[in-house]
């Protein structure tokens, strides 16, 4: 039944938003088009623009499929439609709030609810907390306890591989940890099947398989829309693709925008070759290109652009900045993570003291280790934050083990501390070795940094977060090495989770936030913090394209103040990111700020002579020098650096 949701004049005439290229974007009549639109670009505006456009051409707004990929974003797409539409007069909001728009899992949901395909069972949707609880009732942990469950289902189900798929996948490749985790995954769609439950991924796999098994539900469904507008485009995996492809099947319009320079997500199964292959992909395609950027000042943009076309897998495109603002772009390099969050801490200070909010400051990062320090200081400064893809220090998993472990072994009973450590094999394991590998007579920072060495190498999750699981062991025993003993480290402990815990807010508070946290989001100021070489590219990365875009996503947050620090020690002797040379290289002179000269030359200075290769196979750079132990430090080598606080 056709639905009528508001009656306005067409779009020429009523007030239009649109610049040119996004109108000639928003109303295109080819079968397939993509439009590529860089940070900043109005990409939200071009969508809405062009769901007003079918409107004002006759299509039925019940015919319109419009998804996006969060629920936020859903919630601010259907907002502004609205807004549109109550310009043309009659706005209906009931009949408006039944519009299909929404996320793609959501609008699967929709779809299975309403049209069943004939295998279907009837079900209920299970959030992240009821699927833990499937988890944690069927003990379906996995001994990695550093990967979570459901995202290992999810990535399973976001190639809609099925259990028995996944286990052909584990024998064919005789890998055990793929065989336990389809086995687990076995469990849990049993579980599920048993509580008639289906999670998210298994929205989008159900309308699948029904769809593929069921010919004639196909055509039904496929036939209930004449236009699919799909916001984020990059960031589809599989089954989404697949599932675009069925709705399809009757001939309806594909209207899809996003940016191949912003796809973040292969750890989720996003590939870019859909957004790169989307001319060869789908019939009748056409390209468009949205180039002026009105979020940030020239200065941003500039180097940005000079940053991302180091790329050689993308879809060329430039970005004419609205703005012609040359503020400069601030470089900060510091002596170590102590001195950055410091530094951080005077940037905000400084920009609230000039009246800006602190909703308008973010501090993002490529590892959430880290914001930890970042984190406590501007907490114990009072200064409310409001974190993002990571949580309160003290409740992650590798902290609460280091936290548990030195206190447990400095006070046996101390059963908050064993409480405080958790579960599962790796713990067993940390316990075990204890005795060992720790002396409890060392001086209390070589006890400290002993207990983190072991909990950081224990069951040591591969790859990235391996690596991240290692840099918060570190800086957690490094903050116990500070204190002056136990009840000196459980009174920081207590203080800094209430300044934590006073500090989380919504409203006006500085965002604390990885990269990928920050994806779809805008600040005046951004400070990026961790520009390495080791972090930005990510040294267990294995595709260094993603790693520069997500340096790209980091800096086009950015409206008008952009600040990327560097420390010279973080663990280890660390250089800058290659990456803030590469955006330099598009700016002039004037466009560029150090923040000090010892900062010039650190990014400057030539890379080190390569590492001579010693008898056993290990190498030493040039001017490195051994140092000494502190007494009682077991093992002949230092885990990791020693805060100054400590050194000798």
């Amino acid at each position: 039944m056709s639905v009528t949701v508001a009656t306005h004049p067409p779009s020429d005439a009523a007030e239009c938003p649109l610049d040119p290229e996004q109108r000639a974007a928003a109303q295109a009549d080819a079968q397939s088009v993509l439009v590529l639109a860089g940070p900043g670009t109005g990409k939200t505006t071009t969508l809405v623009g062009r769901y007003v456009h079918l409107l004002d051409q006759g299509v039925a707004a019940p015919r319109m499929f419009v998804a996006t990929f969060s629920a936020r974003a859903a919630a601010e797409m259907r907002t502004r439609i609205a807004s549109r539409l109550r310009q043309g007069g009659d706005f209906e909001a009931e009949r408006f709030r039944r519009m299909p728009i929404g996320t793609l899992h959501g609008m699967a949901s929709r779809l299975l609810l309403r049209h069943p395909p004939p295998d279907c069972p009837p079900f209920r949707i299970f959030d992240d907390h009821a699927c833990n609880r499937l988890v944690a009732k069927h003990r379906l942990y996995l001994s990695d306890d550093a990967r979570k469950p459901l995202d290992v289902f999810g990535a399973y189900k976001d190639r809609l591989m099925d259990p028995a798929a996944a286990l052909a996948e584990a024998k064919a490749k005789d890998d055990a940890d793929l065989q336990e985790a389809a086995e687990k995954y076995a469990a849990f769609q049993q579980a599920l099947a048993a509580e008639g439950g289906f999670d998210f991924g298994d929205l989008i796999m159900a309308l699948v398989h029904g769809m593929e098994r069921h010919p004639d539900y196909a055509v039904r469904v496929a036939g209930f829309f004449d236009h699919l507008l799909i916001d984020e485009y990059q960031d589809i995996n599989p089954a989404q693709e697949r599932m675009l492809r069925l709705l399809r099947s009757q001939g309806a319009h594909l209207w899809a925008v996003g940016d191949d320079d912003q796809c973040l997500y292969a750890w989720r199964s996003a590939d870019p070759a859909f957004i790169l292959d989307f001319a060869a992909s789908w019939p009748d395609p056409a390209l468009f290109r949205l180039s002026r950027n009105y979020r940030s000042t020239a200065t941003i943009v500039r180097a940005a652009g000079a940053l991302i076309v180091g790329n050689r897998r993308r879809h060329t495109k430039a970005q004419v900045p609205e703005s012609a603002s040359r503020l400069a772009l601030t470089i900060a390099g510091l002596d170590d993570d102590e001195a950055e969050a410091a530094y951080v801490l005077r940037v905000v200070r400084g920009l609230a003291g000039k009246g800006m909010p602190l909703s308008e400051m973010a501090v993002l990062y490529r590892a959430g280790h880290v914001g930890s320090r970042i984190q406590i200081a501007l907490a114990e400064a009072g200064i409310a934050v409001t974190v993002r893809g990571a949580g309160e220090f003290w409740q992650l998993t590798p902290v609460r083990l280091v936290a548990g472990l030195i206190r447990l072994l400095a006070d046996p009973r101390d059963m908050d501390a064993r409480a405080m450590m958790g579960h599962g094999k790796r713990v067993d394991k940390v316990l075990e070795q204890a005795p060992e590998k720790v002396d409890t007579a060392a001086p209390w920072p070589a006890f400290c940094r002993q207990a983190g060495r072991l909990a950081s190498a224990t069951a040591r999750p591969p790859g990235e977060d391996g690596l991240q699981w290692r840099d918060l062991c570190f800086t957690a025993a490094d903050l116990a090495a500070e204190c002056d003993g136990i009840e000196d480290f459980i009174r920081l402990m207590a203080e800094q989770r209430r300044s934590l815990k006073a500090a989380e807010a919504g409203g006006d508070a500085v965002v604390l936030s990885t990269i990928h946290g920050a994806k779809g989001l805008e600040w005046s100021a951004v400070v990026v913090a961790g520009c390495e070489a080791d972090l930005m590219p990510h040294e267990a990365s294995g595709d260094l394209e993603e790693e520069r875009r997500l340096m790209y996503v980091a800096a086009t947050r950015a409206k008008r103040w952009l600040v990327l620090c560097f420390a010279a020690e973080r663990r280890k002797s660390a250089r800058p990111s290659p990456y803030i040379i590469e955006m330099l290289g598009g700016l002039e002179p004037d466009q560029i700020r150090y923040h000090d000269e010892t900062t010039r030359r650190r990014l400057h200075q030539p890379a080190p002579a390569p590492a001579a290769v010693t008898a056993k196979g290990r190498g030493k750079a040039a001017g490195e020098r051994a140092i000494p132990l502190k007494p009682g430090l077991k093992g002949g080598k230092r885990p990791f650096p020693i805060h100054k606080k400590h050194r000798t």
